[in-house]
């Protein structure tokens, strides 16, 4: 993925919960939107959509777990963890959460 697409949502989803617990918004959004674009074959518009949900909110406040600096490939580490093969509910959690978003649309 080219491109990021700004975020739709500043006070809930991702971004308004990445805001509120301090981190920095610009740098998790888009290594957040790098990440899960790459991992699942998804277009800007989709993971700007996926991170604007309450998906996005859970997985800004799973950062917490990543430690308190935050950088770009300490947040990729973090979100390739919890999508590995072992964290199989991070990947349903993802798919189910991109079904609800195609069923809103349809």
């Amino acid at each position: 993925m080219d491109t990021v697409l700004a975020t739709n949502n500043e006070t809930w989803g991702f971004w308004g919960t990445a805001e509120r617990n301090g981190y920095p918004v610009e740098l998790a959004w888009e290594a957040a939107s790098r990440f899960l674009a790459a991992r699942f074959e998804l277009s800007a518009v989709r993971t700007r959509d996926l991170l604007d949900t309450r998906f996005g909110r859970h997985l800004a406040d799973d950062l917490s777990f990543a430690g308190t600096e935050l950088t770009a490939e300490i947040i990729t580490a973090h979100l390739e963890a919890r999508f590995s093969a072992e964290r199989r509910d991070w990947v349903r959690w993802v798919r189910t959460a991109l079904r609800d978003l195609d069923a809103l649309h349809h």
